[in-house]
């Protein structure tokens, strides 16, 4: 007999999230039923879960106090990539996913201009669209094709702890400077696509459900990104702070 595949740590997210189809749920229920530790780790994915429910219920209806605006405003302002260490970084995305509760509604009152450019080039309709290398370049020759195209000192994000490969790099010209597209891709073919530009100058985080689809949209003073997958919240959260992690070196 056949053992049902070990699940990934994408599928265990789709589990707490009610998001697997009801054969892959049955099956993994039942590798639970088997295995101590991963139903621990399902347990606290779970409390995680809903501390971020209960963070998150109305903020919709709760304006962003002044102060707390140019607290994060200043915060991020102060911020200089030429100095940024891996440290530092690492903290800073995870100040950047721990502060979704506070800019949520804040960023709500500002343009969609990166959202929307990113869904065009991940739809392969954003215009002057070129192809960073197909077979993709070894890492150190993409990440100087990502640094030159945006004219920022970048790396592409390794996301493999999370089951998604990069596969594709796309660079586009814009009129206020470069943008990339890279596209990873997890062993089941689901994709997942990080947009990345120079900011805009304001600072931006929100986190949108789309169906199946979350998109994650952040800001900070020098990058600007949208990350679409077809993940949980939770899950993406996650990916969000690795990859903003190494985006920023």
């Amino acid at each position: 007999m056949t053992l049902p595949a070990y699940p990934t740590e994408n599928e265990l997210h789709a589990f707490i999230d009610d998001e697997l189809g009801a054969s892959r749920r049955a099956e993994i229920a039942g590798i639970l039923r088997e295995d101590a530790a991963l139903a621990m780790r399902i347990a606290a994915y779970k409390a995680d879960r809903e501390r971020l429910r209960t963070a998150f219920d109305g903020v919709d209806e709760q304006p962003l106090p002044t102060a707390w605006a140019a607290q994060i405003q200043a915060a991020f302002a102060s911020r200089r990539r030429a100095v940024i260490t891996r440290r530092f970084a690492v903290a800073a995305g995870v100040a950047l996913a721990a502060s979704v509760i506070v800019v949520a509604r804040w960023q709500r009152q500002r343009d969609d201009t990166i959202l929307a450019e990113a869904e065009a080039a991940r739809d392969g309709q954003l215009d002057g669209r070129l192809v960073g290398g197909e077979p993709l370049p070894e890492p150190a020759s993409r990440d100087g094709l990502l640094r030159s195209a945006l004219d920022m000192h970048v790396r592409a994000p390794d996301l493999k702890r999370f089951g998604f490969q990069l596969v594709r790099m796309e660079l586009f010209g814009r009129p206020s400077g470069g943008a990339a597209q890279l596209l990873y891709l997890d062993p089941n073919q689901r994709s997942l696509t990080i947009y990345v530009r120079h900011s805009d100058g304001t600072v931006q985080f929100d986190l949108l459900r789309r169906g199946q689809t979350r998109v994650c949209v952040w800001q900070d003073d020098v990058v600007g990104a949208v990350i679409i997958a077809p993940v949980s919240a939770a899950e993406m959260l996650r990916i969000a702070s690795s990859a903003y992690t190494d985006l920023n070196l």
